[in-house]
């Protein structure tokens, strides 16, 4: 799920890609389940928000599967957010595990009675928009515990989306796209953005009022911002590496994985033999494939696709009549794309591109092989992950074997 500031690609189901199909396209299946107090074809049986498991101190399970939201490729972790300081916490499931992107956004409604200080500037309480290319974010900074784990980031800030104070992002303010401001736009109880970046670099203002405020535009300072918590850890805060078991080409009804925090820092977090990706100052790197260069890159677990244009391969990697985002080809199509590793070494990536109303008509929640239509960039989305340990190295934080952040990498 990439900003619209570091000219990255938004999470693609946020917009596009329910099983109950929207907009643009989609998958067309739903489910057929019935709740057990009215037995009726017409209730489905609500489906209860993932609660990540503790590994180990530094790690947690994700999952992909069957959500409310009933979208794809997603994965999913909860988090316990706490008023700072005390024993007053909410864990909040169904929150989207998002690499391509810096800091907690979370719905107010899923707070509970949870009170948290909302920042303020000149007395006046702060609000942030987030751009994604398909969406956007509005609510007040607050200040927040975090627990993940064992792991801690103390008193820093997040998002609150839906604040009943403001619940609508003035266009004046924003950028006019549609607003995630509820579960059945973000299709999640919040995000957790994990990036290679410290701060998320957003739009921020000082408001006067509630609702559509008046609002001005301040700069804030690095520690003022929304923040990736995993810096904040105590320890294990130079980055964290994302487990994927393999899945079948035809996909996978659910599959759940490991976030492990730091990264060289214990015996489970280990860099050795992985391929590492040094990348620019906001996390870009080059990807070139069928002869072309693509110097915006990044891997990103909040898409749900890779998403890359079709170049000389447009005759083969049609859209689809149904799921119009995504690529249809007659039968799947096999690829190698190349990419820069330390040390002027060039490392490849195999990556497959499946027919995705095929896959869709399956009724399953992961695909390794689901790929879609996107100018000028090359996203590897949540697909990439499948069957590998992918590593996020934050800015300026060192490790013993991969190096200094920012940096991705692949075993």
């Amino acid at each position: 799920m990439k900003t619209q500031h570091f000219y990255k690609r938004v999470c693609i189901s946020l917009l596009v890609l329910t099983l109950f199909a929207c907009g643009g396209g989609g998958g067309g299946s739903s489910s057929s389940s019935t709740s057990s107090n009215t037995p009726t074809p017409d209730t489905p049986t609500p489906i209860p928000d993932y609660i990540s498991s503790n590994i180990a101190p530094n790690a947690i399970s994700f999952s992909v599967q069957n959500s409310s939201s009933n979208s794809v490729n997603i994965p999913y972790v909860s988090v316990t957010i706490c008023q700072p300081g005390t024993s007053q916490c909410q864990i909040i499931g169904n929150i989207i595990l998002d690499t391509g992107s810096s800091g907690l956004r979370v719905l107010s409604s899923a707070l509970g009675s949870l009170q948290l200080s909302t920042q303020t500037h000149n007395n006046l309480p702060v609000l942030e928009c987030t751009s994604f290319l398909s969406g956007l974010t509005w609510g007040p900074v607050k200040t927040a515990d975090i627990k993940i784990s064992s792991e801690v980031a103390s008193s820093i800030p997040i998002q609150v989306i839906g604040d009943p104070d403001y619940l609508s992002a003035p266009n004046s303010y924003c950028n006019g796209l549609p607003s995630m401001q509820d579960a059945s736009t973000l299709k999640a109880n919040g995000i957790l953005g994990v990036s290679v970046l410290i701060s998320d670099n957003q739009d921020y203002f000082s408001c006067s009022g509630t609702q559509n405020a008046t609002c001005t535009a301040i700069t804030q300072a690095t520690n003022l911002q929304v923040r990736n918590p995993v810096a904040a850890f105590s320890t294990n805060n130079n980055g964290l590496l994302m487990q994927t078991p393999a899945i079948s080409s035809a996909g996978a009804s659910s599959a759940t994985g490991t976030v492990y925090f730091g990264v060289d820092t214990q015996s489970n977090n280990s860099s050795s033999g992985a391929s590492i990706i040094p990348t620019n100052s906001i996390g870009l790197f080059t990807t070139t494939f069928n002869g072309v260069s693509y110097s915006s890159s990044f891997i990103d677990s909040g898409s749900n696709g890779l998403f890359f244009p079709a170049g000389n391969q447009s005759a083969v990697l049609k859209a689809c009549s149904v799921s119009t985002s995504f690529y249809c080809p007659s039968s799947t199509q096999n690829y190698i794309a190349s990419v820069p590793l330390r040390n002027n070494v060039t490392g490849t990536i195999n990556f497959s591109v499946a027919n995705a109303d095929s896959l869709f008509a399956s009724n399953n929640y992961a695909y390794s092989n689901l790929a879609g239509s996107q100018l000028g960039l090359f996203d590897w989305g949540l697909p990439f992950f499948f069957g590998k340990t992918v590593f996020f190295g934050i800015t300026g934080k060192a490790s013993a074997n991969a190096g200094t952040g920012p940096y991705y990498g692949y075993k």
